[in-house]
C-alpha cells in the first residue's frame, strides 16, 4: 500500500516537473500552420469570416494593390509602409516580408498588417517597437478603438490589426479560431482618443 502511495506521489511529480519546465523554459509544442507568406497569415483570417462580418478592403500597396484580400507590400517603399502601416524604418530592418490588409474606405476603421521576421527571435522587442510605432501615429479622419498584436509559428510572423473595436474583436476571434495554439496574443489594448 505504501509502495503504491510513494510511486503515484513520484509518478505525479514526474509530471509536475516536466509541465513546469515545459512553462518556464517557454517551452511551445504548438504545431505550426503552414502559410505561404505575409498575405497568406492574413488571408487565411479573411476567409474564415462569416459572410456579414466582411467588408470592403484592399491589400497590398499603391503600386501593387489587391481588391479585396491581403496582398504583399513592397519592402522598398519605406515611406508607405510608415504612413499605411505604421512601421518605422529601422523595424523595416527586421523583416524579409509585409502584407497589407486595410478598410477600404477608411484605414482608421481596420489595418490589419502581416510581417514576416528575418529572426523569429527578435518577435518580442519587434512587437513592442511596432506597438510603440503604432500608438504613436498622428491619426486623421477619426481614431482607432482597439488594437490586437500576435505572434505566429513561435514568432515567425508577426500579425496586427488596429481600428473599429467590433472589426479588430472578430479579427482577433478569428485569428485564434484559424491558429490554435500556433498564435499567441502580445497586446489587446483599448485605445484613448
Amino acid at each position: 500500500m505504501k509502495k503504491g502511495i510513494i510511486i503515484a506521489v513520484v509518478a505525479v511529480i514526474a509530471v509536475a516537473a516536466i509541465v513546469c519546465g515545459v512553462i518556464f523554459l517557454g517551452g511551445n509544442n504548438a504545431p505550426k500552420v503552414e502559410v505561404a507568406d505575409s498575405a497568406d497569415v492574413l488571408n487565411k483570417v479573411f476567409t474564415t469570416y462569416a459572410e456579414e462580418d466582411k467588408f470592403f478592403a484592399m491589400g497590398g500597396d499603391f503600386s501593387n494593390p489587391v481588391d479585396g484580400a491581403a496582398g504583399i507590400y513592397s519592402l522598398e517603399d519605406k515611406e508607405g509602409m510608415a504612413a499605411t502601416l505604421h512601421i518605422s524604418e529601422d523595424l523595416i530592418g527586421q523583416i524579409d516580408e509585409a502584407a497589407s490588409y486595410l478598410h477600404a474606405m477608411n484605414a482608421n476603421t481596420f489595418t490589419g498588417a502581416a510581417f514576416h521576421l528575418a529572426d523569429a527571435k527578435s518577435a518580442e522587442s519587434f512587437s513592442a517597437s511596432l506597438k510603440e510605432s503604432v500608438l504613436s501615429t498622428q491619426w486623421m479622419c477619426g481614431f482607432p478603438e482597439k488594437i490586437v498584436m500576435y505572434t505566429i509559428n513561435g514568432g515567425e510572423y508577426v500579425v496586427y490589426a488596429v481600428g473599429a473595436a467590433d472589426l479588430v474583436d472578430n479579427f482577433s476571434a478569428t485569428l485564434m479560431m484559424v491558429y490554435g495554439e500556433s498564435a499567441v496574443e502580445t497586446v489587446n489594448e483599448a485605445l484613448e482618443a
